[in-house]
């Protein structure tokens, strides 16, 4: 992480910044119709992609699932829960994504749903022991049940007051969730264990200058997830909202900027290089910028 000096709590000592106009293209046109919209977006997407998050990959591989687990009277019967394994499998030995999927039992049709990623593993999102416990590898806190970098039971439900299932499912909506870790696990291994060797050509062995870091392939799983969701019957695929804090927030703003089937997205305490202002220099938190594996991923 590094520091820059004397970070600012005082709005007195903001200094003078000047916000570029979203609604002029990089040539000095102003954006008066919806055709012009569409370029000066993908004019702002680029951008993105080269100072901040890297590029996406523009095709994915193919990806296939399959349900792990479903109960269809879970948390006492208000629930239908499922476990759904996503996989390319034309990559042996290749990563997975493995979504826990909650949706209200008394529905009638298909339901909208938020969607978000999860720090600690599905089965610490709530104290249901239906929910298989993470084999991924987590950071080592044993005051929360995080031992030798693996889950064990005393970390079930440790984060459920984040995720409030039980008021999500009673207002009648579903809940979809998956571990982080599923698609870039959250130490330095040199892009080694996560998705972006899928995307390696020959004899390269990390992402390009130009390619997607960590963020980058996190927000790349809540698209594939999507891809998922609009399979499934008994969910509203035209109305997914996209939730996420800190790192995952940025996540989650950059896969619903770059991917518009996204109905939503509610990104809280995004920070640098989500949604605070980087010009604006107030608060210690806009003026750190942490490194996670490459200098593109901050906050």
């Amino acid at each position: 992480m590094t520091n820059l000096p004397h970070a600012n709590n005082d709005e007195a000592n903001v200094p003078p910044y000047t916000l570029p106009n979203p609604l002029i293209t990089d040539a000095g046109v102003p954006v008066a119709d919806v055709a012009a919209w569409r370029e000066r977006r993908a004019e702002i997407l680029t951008h993105f992609a080269i100072a901040v998050y890297g590029r996406t990959p523009a095709v994915a591989p193919r990806m296939q699932w399959s349900v792990h687990s479903h109960e269809a009277h879970a948390l006492d019967g208000s629930a239908e829960r499922r476990e759904v394994r996503l996989s390319f499998p034309d990559v042996v030995d290749g990563p997975a994504m493995n979504l826990l999927i909650y949706l209200p039992h008394n529905r009638r049709g298909s339901v909208p749903l938020f969607l978000g990623l999860n720090f600690l593993g599905n089965h610490t999102i709530d104290a249901d022991r239906g929910i298989t416990l993470a084999e991924a590898w987590m950071p080592d806190r044993p005051q929360i049940g995080y031992v030798a970098h693996r889950a064990t039971d005393a970390s079930r439900g440790v984060d459920a007051e984040s995720w409030q299932v039980p008021m999500i499912l009673a207002r009648g909506y579903g809940l979809a969730t998956l571990y982080y870790g599923d698609l870039d696990p959250d130490f330095d291994d040199g892009f080694q264990n996560g998705v972006h060797p899928l995307f390696y050509q020959p004899g390269q062995q990390r992402p390009a200058a130009d390619q997607w870091g960590a963020i980058g392939a996190w927000a790349w799983g809540l698209s594939r997830v999507l891809d998922y969701l609009e399979t499934d019957p008994a969910i509203d695929a035209r109305r997914v909202a996209l939730i996420g804090h800190s790192r995952l927030g940025k996540a989650a703003l950059w896969a619903g900027a770059q991917d518009e089937r996204f109905a939503l997205v509610i990104s809280n305490n995004s920070g640098c290089g989500g949604a605070a202002l980087l010009r604006r220099i107030l608060r210690g938190r806009e003026t750190r910028i942490k490194k996670k594996k490459d200098p593109r991923v901050c906050g």
